[in-house]
């Protein structure tokens, strides 16, 4: 009882500090792109976006229908005996990490031809990308080695725990993952991050000055505000906040810092104090702990229902994992529109932390316009790209904020 109800409050504080997250308000009916930009960014902008977004969509597809196939046909059923027989079945936690690793590299490389054109052919045909072949395929690699890893050491520990705990193992698992979540987000910018980037501090004079302002203002504090170097692979701006406590830090692109004013690259050191301001990364943290604790009882009970059904030997039957790996991707496929929900609440309060902390709309403006014509970012993606994959607030959501701002700043 009592880890059940300890997982049980791990799910509750989840859901509710997202539920009570800060917000700004949803803007309605908004204008068409055309009173921003012209015909010509609409058509390169479109032009470079539509085919990403199909190829994403295929790859979504690509990697449902795999991960089903295995799971619920007879020749997935087949190609999961040979493995757990080859590995031992008298190993489970080795065998059901063994099939879990196996179908993620499956995936992973019939997806590699999608990853290849959208991530190397197609980033170079629009001017995006900075990198040779090998550099693209280290980052590739680099990308998908720790994720394969991760799933194969938490698919062992969670075979484990059913073996050990064959009746409490839901809780326990559920707050072990919950733990991990939380490891995971403030140990990733020592770990995971130096995979991709090299960082130095912040040297530029004038984006010093602006960011101080904006510290500030916003009477917070900013440990390391470093420089990444992305330049070696695109040309694109971006910038990130990551990491808990000691870990804690605000990177941007050297692109960005290269290529844009002082005054605008404060803009989005702002942006992201407003997610640290708004406790963001935790609340996320708290979310993904209550999702993998849920997710450890969804999994008991798909477990138990298919021994009760005859379809494996009992909970720790390691042929079970291509089935349980099923279900934690349609559960997560399913709950993508209310992920990104999430994600674009957060991001419009963030804008809005970045105007009050800036005070300076025409520099917002700007920034958000650069962004766009930079990086061409459909202003007004369609819907159900929205759903699936819009984690921001479209550009055309931006700039209508940035411009009642400044009507709101004149007005007064």
């Amino acid at each position: 009882m009592v880890l059940h109800g300890a997982a049980l409050a791990v799910i509750v504080a989840g859901v509710a500090v997202n539920v009570v997250r800060p917000d700004a308000p949803v803007l309605g009916a908004l204008a068409d792109p055309s009173r921003w930009f012209d015909a010509a960014h609409l058509a390169r902008a479109d032009a470079y976006r539509a085919p990403r977004y199909m190829a994403a969509l295929a790859a979504l597809v690509v990697r449902l229908g795999i991960v089903l196939a295995v799971a619920l046909t007879p020749l997935g059923h087949r190609l999961v005996g040979r493995l757990v027989d080859g590995i031992g079945p008298h190993r489970p936690a080795r065998a059901a990490a063994g099939v879990v690793v196996v179908v993620l590299v499956a995936v992973d490389v019939a997806l590699l031809p999608v990853a290849f054109w959208s991530g190397y052919l197609h980033e170079g045909a629009f001017g995006f990308r900075t990198q040779s072949m090998a550099g693209w395929a280290r980052d590739w690699l680099v990308g998908h080695l720790p994720m394969w890893v991760i799933a194969a050491t938490v698919t062992a520990a969670g075979y484990a725990l059913v073996r050990r705990l064959p009746r409490s193992w839901p809780p326990v698992a559920g707050l072990f993952a919950a733990a991990l979540v939380a490891i995971g987000v403030f140990a990733a910018p020592a770990v995971l991050e130096p995979l991709r980037f090299t960082f130095v501090p912040l040297q530029d004079a004038a984006v010093e000055q602006a960011v101080t302002r904006v510290v500030d203002a916003g009477a917070t504090r900013v440990d390391n505000l470093l420089v990444a170097d992305a330049s070696r692979r695109t040309t694109k701006h971006n910038a990130y906040v990551s990491g808990l406590g000691a870990t804690r830090r605000v990177v941007l692109y050297d692109t960005l810092v290269a290529d844009r004013p002082a005054d605008e690259v404060a803009v989005i050191v702002a942006h992201e104090l407003g997610h640290d301001r708004n406790g963001d990364l935790s609340r996320g943290a708290l979310l993904g702990g209550a999702g993998a604790a849920a997710g450890a009882y969804l999994l008991a009970w798909l477990a138990r229902r298919r021994a009760r059904r005859g379809r494996q030997r009992g909970q720790a039957d390691p042929r079970g994992a291509a089935a349980a790996l099923a279900a934690v991707l349609v559960l997560s496929t399913v709950t993508l529109p209310l992920q990104q929900a999430l994600s674009r609440r957060s991001e419009r309060a963030a804008d809005a932390a970045s105007l009050e902390l800036t005070n300076d709309p025409d520099a917002y403006l700007r920034m958000h316009m650069s962004l766009a014509r930079t990086n061409l970012s459909h202003p007004a993606p369609p819907t159900w790209v929205r759903l699936l994959w819009g984690s921001h607030p479209s550009v055309v959501e931006r700039l209508t904020r940035g411009e009642l701002s400044r009507s709101d700043r004149q007005g007064r």
